[in-house]
């Protein structure tokens, strides 16, 4: 819950701050930042015996959640572009104010 509520905040925060040129450069930052999460991530993992003496059990189940979630992302993108831009294609290629 506390997750939820600070990403609220920071909703909040970056729309009243839209304005803020320092601001414009958090893209870079943000990337950076989510690097450096993903490395240290990694790192807590391969230091970790136990995690990585049952690779091999939980290995597979990992796969299987990854490609689920992937393929149920694809998807779920699918029904929506669908659902909700299907009339637009056309017009960004050219082919409907001409």
């Amino acid at each position: 819950m506390i997750i939820l509520v600070l990403i609220l905040i920071g909703i909040a925060a970056g729309y009243a701050l839209r304005r803020v040129k320092a601001l414009k450069n958090v893209n870079r930052t943000i990337t950076v930042t989510i690097c450096f999460m993903v490395f240290m991530l990694g790192l807590t993992v391969g230091n970790n015996s136990e995690l990585l003496g049952n690779i091999g059990n939980y290995g597979w189940q990992a796969l299987l959640i990854c490609c689920a979630g992937l393929a149920g992302s694809i998807l779920f993108t699918i029904t929506v572009n669908a659902m909700f831009f299907k009339g637009n294609n056309t017009e960004k290629e050219g082919g409907g104010n001409e």
